[in-house]
């Protein structure tokens, strides 16, 4: 069990499109296969360092930011940190390029203190944008809804709603909500800290994501695009353990927290 009961923060900032779109092609990155998610993570890291917050929320289209670049002044950013907003903005002043610094609005940056101990059985309303994935433990085979032989390789990642529906056959009815339902059931199981009282499928799409790779050498860094789940899910949780629970909200639920995945926000129920 984790002692971890140290502040933590809900942190609000506003990011400018433009200063994304620059920031990225001073990184050299695809910017027409980069959505919105990875440039401000790769602005959270520029700003912050190792004290950005995360996991974070981005509160705007996922499109490649080429598409929608003025399309709002702004981007919303929720994360969770371990510093209030006035001690990371004096982190901030610290970064060395004017463009970087100059893209966060300064005026409307704000956070605010999360409780450090919820009660036990204190039931909470969810939101999680989340990536529902499965590394497979061992290579194998099973059939998809047309009957059609389907493969993986061992530590493969594979969609959880496919995982589940090929190793169950083309007879089995399993749907996508159950299966991300039960990923997430899953997630809480391991993890600890609370219980899923009800939660369902808001919204979900299958998202293209460009991946940085390791430099090629002369300076240039190459990309890669993988296609991954994107799914939100709301309901209600039910806090089994203060710090567990802690914990989860400083760590995030899932992977791909890069791209701004695994922020579990909650509410009063």
């Amino acid at each position: 069990m984790t002692t971890d009961t140290a502040a933590l923060h809900m942190v609000q900032l506003f990011l400018d499109p433009r200063r994304l779109v620059q920031l990225g092609k001073m990184m050299k990155l695809p910017l027409r296969s980069t959505d919105t998610n990875y440039l401000v993570h790769c602005a959270l890291g520029e700003l912050f360092g190792d004290d950005a917050p995360k996991p974070f929320f981005v509160d705007d289209d996922p499109r490649p930011v080429e598409e929608t670049g003025d399309r709002d002044r702004f981007v919303r950013v929720l994360g969770y940190a371990e510093m209030p907003d006035e001690d990371l903005e004096a982190e901030a002043r610290l970064c060395p390029n004017p463009t970087i610094h100059s893209m966060c609005d300064w005026d409307r940056f704000d956070s605010s203190d999360m409780p450090r101990r919820l009660a036990v059985d204190r039931c909470l309303e969810f939101h999680l944008r989340c990536c529902p994935i499965v590394r497979k433990g061992s290579a194998g085979q099973g059939k998809n809804a047309e009957g059609e032989v389907r493969t993986w390789r061992e530590g493969q990642e594979l969609d959880a709603f496919l995982s589940a529906a090929w190793e169950a056959g083309p007879d089995a009815e399993i749907d996508r909500e159950s299966a991300y339902v039960d990923w997430l059931k899953h997630q809480f199981d391991v993890r600890g800290g609370a219980e899923i009282e009800s939660a369902g499928v808001e919204r979900f799409s299958i998202e293209r994501m460009t991946r940085r790779t390791q430099s090629n050498g002369d300076g240039e860094r190459t990309a890669k695009t993988i296609k991954r789940p994107d799914v939100t899910l709301r309901g209600v949780l039910r806090v089994t353990d203060a710090e567990e629970f802690n914990h989860l909200l400083r760590s995030g639920i899932g992977r791909h927290k890069s791209f701004g995945f695994g922020m579990l926000k909650i509410r009063r129920a």
